[in-house]
């Protein structure tokens, strides 16, 4: 045992200092740390939603959020992207606003409670007379390295969950349509 103490102390007073406190080789130094992954190209989202067989409008841009209107038959809703930088999003958001006598709390609440995923909330007429409103949202992370496949599912997910949420609010008018499935 004092041998193994005894060559400790040696390399110690040889080296001067542990070997985990020395400097690092200016090699190591000189590296470079890896890209930072800044998401999906505003046309690699454009591009998925369009294969899904929706129309999408051009986008509209404000400071680091672009904005896509996309038509869905009958149905029409807004993805916004988040955090842009250099044309690249790391996450999107679904909205879509339905009108109707049956967008009430206790109704959306209702929703809300039975579905998982894309959430509602209840927004009162902005006019006297005017239809209450069911908001829908559906939040995305985009993860590096999934491609812009990774959109695939989510667009599936909101459509169906989008249209379950017309449905329970918004009677249909006469002569019109209802959110298609």
């Amino acid at each position: 045992m004092k041998s193994i103490a005894a060559a400790a102390a040696a390399l110690l007073a040889v080296t001067g200092a542990p070997a985990l406190a020395q400097d690092a080789p200016a090699a190591a130094a000189t590296q470079s740390a890896p890209a930072r992954w800044s998401g999906l190209t505003v046309a690699e989202i454009t591009g998925r939603l369009t294969a899904a067989g929706l129309t999408v409008a051009p986008p509209q841009t404000n400071n680091d959020r672009v904005y896509l209107r996309v038509e869905d038959g009958p149905m029409r809703w807004v993805m916004t992207l988040f955090s842009c930088t250099d044309g690249a999003c790391p996450d999107v958001q679904f909205t879509a606003v339905f009108s109707g006598a049956d967008a009430t709390p206790d109704i959306v609440s209702r929703w809300n409670g039975d579905r998982r995923f894309v959430k509602a909330f209840y927004a009162a007429p902005e006019t006297e007379g005017a239809d209450p409103q069911a908001v829908a949202q559906y939040d995305v992370l985009l993860s590096a390295g999934a491609g812009p496949r990774q959109l695939d599912d989510p667009i599936q997910v909101w459509r169906s969950l989008a249209n379950d949420l017309g449905r329970t609010v918004a009677r249909p008018q006469a002569g019109a349509a209802a959110p298609a499935n």
